[in-house]
């Protein structure tokens, strides 16, 4: 955003951050005086600093700085001395402007962020400090017309949030918070609480020390057999552990215990004596790791995605897996329309993964800064993973059948133009985005997920052989948790990680379709909660607390009141199973993405003659009515074409009608997921297609129509000779090129 440099020179006297310019964004308590508990002076619900600092600078200061800027500036104060992290101490917090500030749309106030100063490794008195990011978005006020606001209206002068705010507790672990912040600034649970989320350490703006994770040695990008891609991880994980090393960092000081620990630190730095905790995923490990290090803090507990405190039983990889397929193609079988597009689909699913487990499809691409050498092995975790990814969330639900089948497709057909465009989608990001994948592998370490995977990964195998050697062997297990080791992230103490013992009110949620934390590790904590209740979402993914409405709403109700009986009623009304789209298949998509990454001028020659044939019979929709319109003022009398006009715009209607639906229907599947876009176009894309073939029909129609009337008369004006020829032939050529993009309905 540039500005004029009166605005700069404004920020540079003001310096952005002096409290009674009402400039500061963060929400740290004021500095209590000297030898007096900050946390303890704070009022229960503290206001966070700079909120009440709305009052502008007087006139004539501001015109003061205008007029003579060099007098302005000796007239204040020198500027404070900056902070130095060799003088900070834990939960002291700085103010930062929020790193997302240009990515997400928000207005000043309605999101502030600061940093939060703790200690690396509390076990370790020469620990150095280091500064976590953290985000609280503002309680938004109830929206107009809702109940609590007694005349309708939100009412900003006179909304107060509620004094319970909401820490939100990451998932991942390694996911940093743009993503968060993107998802809840609109959720039910901002609405009346204001919700902070801490940034754990080791994730990007908190101290990532492996930024580059991915990117760096692109050669470990291609491994050509499951067990070259397993060693090159194994080496990628070397690397990133051997410059943390290298840096400073304690790589045994990234656990969940830890990471309890700076939950309870913001807290205390921001003055609640207790507040709601809300996690997702790993952020439900750290939940049940905080009632035992912070349990005082805790108001209400809600945990969703349960991840065990003591991890038994969460690496069954393998199981969880084979329980996606078996509740994609179960579905599909007891769904008329999917059992017969896509029948023995399971089988067929099994086949296809064994025959690119023992053959991969090879891919050549010219991206050869991120695949070096220019090939790329397609193996059969493509075929597992795809649909595992989509159940996730719900919106994606109804492509799940459609993709695994066009997957299947693709590899009984050795299909490479689909594997080519995997493998491109897959090279896209390798800077890792807001992932740190640096602090997950520690968390893995010192948490002991490492060792838990290769305690279980041979039974786990066993139970489902169709899936062996896909995602992950015994080897690869065992040498990973010796790397572990030897960097000093050994199991740690397991009586942290026991089953914890709660007594506080909690509610515990699991989606009942969750890919990878599926219902029965949350029955399994169960016992642990002596006040808490279970809620499972019937056909729900990955955390429908943040996902689903009637779930969010369920959760705020208890916020609202702990120790009231739920209505969970709207749980089995507001999910069902999913309704799986049928595509009309085509690799129109799946060449566009090859070819905008391998031949660029090939897609806009394509792109052009569709183009050039559509903007034909666009124009032909204006000529012709507007040409009727002129003879009826005229008076001259239609020259006889024998129906070849109306054979023509019939041509004109059907061909832009059929593209403007097939653009609706590209649309509308890339909403329910863009790698449905591999399988076909869902909606009514076969209306579309069905269009434009009729479309060329009537083209071929017109010409033939237009030369029998020339014979038989042997005049007619040039200019509508011309028309209905050039109109026909456009709706020829369009039809030409659907086919050739493969959009046809066949």
């Amino acid at each position: 955003m540039t500005r004029c440099w009166r605005t700069t020179l404004l920020a540079g006297v003001l310096g952005l951050g002096l409290t009674g310019a009402g400039w500061a964004i963060q929400d740290a308590p004021e500095e209590a005086p000297p030898g007096e508990d900050s946390a303890s002076s704070e009022a229960e619900s503290p206001e966070p600093a700079g909120e009440s600092a709305g009052e502008e600078l007087p006139q004539q200061a501001v015109e003061a700085v205008l007029d003579d800027p060099e007098a302005a500036l000796s007239a204040f104060a020198e500027p404070p001395a900056p902070t130095s992290l060799s003088t900070l101490a834990e939960g002291d917090t700085v103010p930062v402007v929020c790193p997302f500030r240009d990515t997400i749309d928000y207005e000043p106030g309605e999101i502030s962020c600061g940093l939060l100063a703790v200690r690396e490794n509390r076990e370790t008195e020469t620990s150095r400090i280091i500064q976590l990011l953290y985000v609280k978005i503002h309680a938004r006020g109830p929206e107009e017309g809702d109940a609590g606001d007694e005349d309708g209206e939100a009412g900003e002068d006179t909304f107060t949030p509620r004094e319970d705010p909401i820490a939100y507790l990451t998932g991942g672990p390694g996911v940093g918070v743009p993503s968060y912040v993107e998802r809840f600034k609109d959720h039910a649970a901002t609405e009346t609480r204001d919700l902070y989320i801490l940034q754990q350490r080791g994730i990007t703006q908190s101290g990532d020390f492996c930024p580059l994770y991915n990117a760096e040695e692109p050669a470990l990008n291609v491994g050509q057999t499951p067990a070259e891609q397993e060693a090159f991880t194994l080496a990628r994980l070397e690397r990133c552990f051997d410059r943390a090393v290298a840096e400073g960092v304690d790589l045994s000081a990234y656990n969940t215990v830890e990471n309890a620990r700076d939950v309870r630190v913001l807290r205390e730095a921001l003055g609640y004596e207790t507040w709601n905790v809300w996690g997702i995923s790993y952020g439900s490990h750290l939940g049940q790791m905080l009632t035992q290090v912070d349990p005082e803090g805790i108001r209400a507990l809600v945990i969703d995605a349960i991840v065990p405190n003591d991890l038994e039983n969460l690496m069954r990889i393998h199981r969880w897996a084979d329980r996606v397929l078996d509740h994609i193609t179960s579905t599909c079988e007891a769904d008329t329309a999917c059992a017969r597009a896509y029948p023995d689909l399971r089988e067929r699913a099994y086949a296809a993964m064994a025959s690119l487990q023992a053959d991969p499809v090879i891919v050549t691409v010219s991206d050869t800064e991120v695949f070096p050498g220019g090939q790329v092995a397609v193996g059969g975790a493509a075929i597992a993973f795809a649909p595992f990814s989509m159940m996730y969330e719900q919106s994606t639900y109804p492509g799940m059948a459609a993709v695994l089948n066009a997957l299947v497709r693709a590899a009984e057909r050795r299909d490479e133009t689909v594997f080519t465009a995997i493998a491109l989608g897959a090279g896209g990001d390798l800077a890792g985005g807001d992932f740190s994948a640096g602090m997950n592998a520690a968390i893995s370490c010192n948490d002991g997920y490492t060792w838990q995977n290769a305690r279980v990964i041979a039974e786990d195998l066993s139970e489902v052989p169709g899936l062996a050697g896909l995602i992950g062997s015994v080897e690869g297990a065992e040498a990973s948790q010796a790397l572990c080791e030897r960097y000093g992230m050994g199991l740690r103490d397991r009586s942290e990680y026991a089953p914890v013992s709660f007594d506080g009110p909690a509610l515990i949620v699991n989606g009942a379709w969750d890919p990878i934390t599926p219902p029965d590790l949350a029955r399994q904590i169960m016992p642990g909660f002596s006040n808490g209740q279970y809620l499972e979402v019937p056909f729900a993914g990955h955390g429908p607390t943040r996902s689903d409405e009637c779930t969010a709403d369920i959760m705020v109700a208890f916020f609202d009141d702990p120790s009231a009986e739920l209505d969970t009623s709207c749980v089995e009304t507001a999910n069902s199973a999913p309704d799986f789209a049928i595509p009309v298949t085509s690799h129109f998509a799946a060449r566009a993405i090859v070819a905008m990454e391998e031949d660029r001028p090939a897609l806009i020659g394509l792109l052009a003659w569709g183009g050039i044939s559509a903007m034909i019979l666009g124009m032909a929709l204006l000529v012709f009515p507007v040409a009727f319109v002129l003879r009826r003022i005229d008076g001259t009398p239609s020259a006889n074409t024998g129906g070849a006009r109306a054979a023509s715009v019939l041509a004109s209607v059907l061909g832009i009608g059929g593209l403007a639906v097939l653009g609706y229907a590209a649309y509308a599947t890339s909403e329910i997921s863009p790698i449905l876009l591999i399988a076909g176009f869902a909606g009514p894309a076969h209306l579309g297609a069905w269009a434009i073939l009729l479309s060329g029909l009537a083209g071929l129609a017109a010409l033939l129509l237009v030369a029998g009337a020339r014979l038989s008369s042997g005049r007619m004006a040039f200019g509508t000779l011309a028309g209905i020829v050039i109109t026909a032939l456009a709706a020829l050529s369009l039809a030409v090129f659907a086919a050739f993009a493969d959009l046809t309905p066949f």
